[in-house]
């Protein structure tokens, strides 16, 4: 008797200072077209008391070999904002590795990898200014501003994300294998249509671009998730 084969896993890697957390609601959303697996960064979340990280090449070595050592099938990589650098980087590295090329790779709310941040930098800015530029991107909340241990415990890991976001510059690496899904709100200060179109560049299949009505924080679109939808549903076929 021949095994069902199992469903492809979600690799979802969050934006600058955020958290695996962010995506267990996902796991329910998505169930019965795929497995789910919020990707926690060190020193974030449950895995706070690691150290940061503050390069990406020793980022995504890191996080290459731990899900490299538990590839079980096929799998879709998936990053919002910082996370979408994070997943591109992960595409490239895991390909070469046990886990193979993923089904594909979808990213939200960021310009092509070969597209400088295109704001000034917030990640050594005195913490007044840092939250301020967070606040036009709806990326914290009153409750963390407004109570100082709180701050204490996010500022660190959102520090170390956008020094890795913010002086990004994308390394000599061939187009990749699988197509990539591109989804931005038309709100987004962080994107642009020529700089969202760059992603084009990073592969030989196919790269649709969809623009959702909403700002940066959009990864939570309807219009996202029926991406997600429609490419499980070709998986499946």
């Amino acid at each position: 008797m021949q095994c069902a084969q199992p469903l492809p896993r979600l690799l979802c890697l969050p934006h600058a200072g955020g958290s695996a957390v962010m995506f267990y609601p996902w796991r329910s959303r998505f169930a019965g077209l795929a497995r789910v697996t919020p990707v926690e960064l060190p020193g974030h979340g449950r895995r706070r008391t690691e150290p940061l990280v503050r390069d990406m090449g020793e980022l995504v070595t890191l996080l290459a070999g731990e899900l490299a050592a538990a590839a079980d099938g096929p799998y879709v990589l998936y990053g919002h904002s910082f996370g979408a650098l994070v997943a591109f980087e992960l595409a490239h590295r895991l390909a070469g590795s046990a886990a193979g090329a993923p089904l594909a790779l979808v990213v939200s709310g960021r310009n092509g990898p070969s597209v400088p941040h295109p704001r000034a930098a917030l990640h050594d800015a005195p913490t007044g200014e840092l939250l301020r530029g967070l606040r036009t991107l709806q990326g914290t909340l009153p409750a963390v501003e407004q109570n100082p241990e709180l701050l204490e415990i996010f500022l660190p890991p959102l520090r170390a994300d956008l020094k890795m976001a913010e002086t990004y510059r994308r390394p000599e690496l061939p187009r990749l294998s699988c197509p990539v899904q591109v989804v931005a709100g038309d709100l987004d200060p962080l994107v642009d249509d020529a700089g969202l179109a760059r992603w084009q560049r990073e592969t030989v299949a196919a790269c649709p671009v969809e623009r959702v009505r909403g700002g940066h924080m959009m990864y939570d679109s309807p219009t996202l998730h029926r991406c997600l939808d429609d490419l499980f549903g070709l998986v499946a076929r």
